[in-house]
């Protein structure tokens, strides 16, 4: 692993940037919060519905060992997948760029759609988050300001039937990260509404790059913690 996102590895985990809900933290729980430690073919070899186990070489077992083994084996751009509920983590790689739009795609092709660093949806893990608004908050938080923005998540519920999920939230900037040659600001965003409360964040560069977040995909599999490995 390079020296930037080792020590932005580092950042990440020893400020607890990505850890867990908090005490008012409602989302994800309403249709099974654990149910994304098991959606994921990982680095652990979980096997989502739809997928028949293939044999495939044993995958390092930690974040840190999967990340590093990325950068090695995997050309241009890549992320580093978390799911909080569950902690299985896969990493993804560029496969398309359409202006501000990335889309990332896992070793077993599911698909990570990325505006600018906010998550706009995912496609393959069974209850996608088909679509997120982020203009209006991104623009805060790529700024690192304090503000509020009206977003709408929707998501696929068990039927397959797109829900979509308007809250108001509020983004607040933080403290700054100092740490192996990286500086950026931690953003905080809170969302509230349609009986939800949404506690996402944001590790912000001072040109609007964000390095990690901790983002949300929908009631049933949660939140996701996504590093750039590689921009």
């Amino acid at each position: 692993m390079s020296g930037a996102p080792r020590a932005l590895f580092g950042a990440v985990l020893g400020l607890g940037l990505l850890a867990g809900c908090s005490n008012h933290d409602s989302a994800g729980v309403q249709e099974g919060g654990s149910v994304g430690g098991t959606m994921v073919k990982s680095a652990f070899g979980k096997i989502l519905p739809g997928k028949k186990a293939d044999a495939a070489p044993a995958a390092p077992s930690d974040p840190a060992s999967l990340a590093a083994a990325a950068l090695q084996s995997i050309q241009g751009p890549v992320i580093l997948v978390t799911f909080e509920a569950g902690n299985a983590s896969t990493v993804g790689a560029m496969r398309g760029e359409n202006g501000a739009m990335r889309t990332y795609q896992t070793p077993d092709a599911r698909a990570f759609i990325l505006r600018d660093g906010l998550l706009a949806g995912t496609r393959g893990l069974g209850r996608d988050l088909m679509s997120a608004d982020t203009s209006a908050a991104g623009a805060l938080i790529h700024a690192r300001k304090a503000g509020t923005a009206k977003r709408t998540f929707r998501y696929l519920d068990g039927d397959g039937a797109e829900r979509p999920l308007p809250v108001t939230c509020t983004i607040q900037p933080a403290g700054i990260v100092d740490q192996g040659g990286i500086s950026a600001r931690q953003v905080a965003e809170r969302c509230e509404g349609s009986g939800v409360t949404l506690d996402l964040s944001y590790l912000v560069e001072g040109n609007g790059t964000i390095l990690a977040s901790r983002q949300w995909i929908g009631p049933a599999l949660g939140y996701v913690a996504i590093q750039q490995l590689r921009n």
